[in-house]
């Protein structure tokens, strides 16, 4: 017995959907694939009449997916991804050029990979790199990327995640400011310090409260200042401002030139761990796996 042909939906139509799904606008979704109005809505009505359902509720500016559309788009994205990423991968092939895409959160992009991609590019001439640095977390981004990196626990992911350290956490601040300090420095003097804070995205990130929760300490005075940037909370803490929480890589090479001192004899010693996010798809760019590897080595 022979299996029966796939009965597949217009393929025309899944990229319009898609970009009306994600609009809640054919309009807009028409001007991003440059089409007109009427021919996205078409598509659609193709997409729905084989489906034999509504995947749109139809409003006067407007549209809202259905149920339906959320099943669909579940399958549609990730198959329009591949797509994508193989056509990609073909053109560079047939150009006789490749490149990498690198995501990585910006404190990473600084300590990690800002002195990798020079010795990788001059072992690839022809490669293009590409390096995207962002606040914000990998699993929120839209962007496409080869290889993902940021702080992470083992929480539940769209993305391969591949640990490459774990990451421990300790006060730092300007030398200055140390001299000024007890010796030693217990963990309740630590809590009466000015303590710079970070309002990290990620909710999985080790802050102060996590340190001390640690050493059983669990109320804390009232932040002395708040960033949304971790960089920013180091510049201010060189500036003698206060203490600040630094991450062991993306704070090393302050502490090696001096303008920021550890805090001895107090850690978290497993504030996070160093995760690569891989996406999760069957063409696989052939430098990921290379450029991890001498990641590794650095660290």
């Amino acid at each position: 017995m022979t299996d029966s042909p796939r009965r597949l939906p217009p393929l025309a139509a899944l990229e319009p959907f898609e970009a009306a799904f994600r609009h809640r606008n054919f309009t807009r979704a028409a001007e991003e694939l440059h089409l007109s109005q009427a021919s996205v809505s078409r598509r659609i009505r193709e997409l729905e009449t084989d489906l034999g359902l509504r995947l749109f509720d139809r409003h006067r500016y407007d549209v809202t997916p259905t149920a339906d559309a959320e099943l669909l788009i579940a399958a549609v994205r990730p198959a329009l991804r591949e797509l994508s990423a193989a056509s990609a991968l073909l053109r560079e092939r047939a150009a006789g050029t490749t490149s990498l895409t690198i995501f990585s959160d910006l404190s990473l992009s600084s300590a990690l990979v800002a002195p990798l991609v020079g010795t990788y590019q001059r072992r690839h001439p022809k490669l293009k790199i590409r390096v995207l640095s962002s606040f914000e977390p990998i699993e929120a981004t839209t962007e496409e990327f080869d290889i993902g990196l940021q702080y992470g626990r083992d929480e539940p992911s769209p993305h391969l995640v591949e640990t490459i350290a774990t990451e421990a956490a300790f006060p730092v601040c300007s030398p200055a400011f140390a001299e000024k300090l007890p010796d030693p420095v217990s963990p309740s003097d630590l809590a009466q310090l000015p303590l710079l804070h970070v309002d990290y995205d990620n909710a999985t990130w080790a802050t102060w409260s996590s340190l001390f929760a640690s050493f059983g300490i669990e109320e804390l005075a009232e932040p002395h200042m708040t960033f949304t940037s971790y960089l920013v909370s180091l510049d201010v803490a060189e500036k003698g401002e206060g203490v600040t929480l630094g991450w062991e890589r993306t704070v090393q090479h302050r502490l090696d030139v001096g303008t920021l001192v550890r805090i001895p004899n107090i850690t978290l010693p497993n504030a996070g761990k160093l995760q690569a996010h891989l996406p999760k798809r069957a063409t696989t760019n052939p430098h990921t796996r290379e450029f991890l590897d001498l990641l590794k080595q650095a660290i």
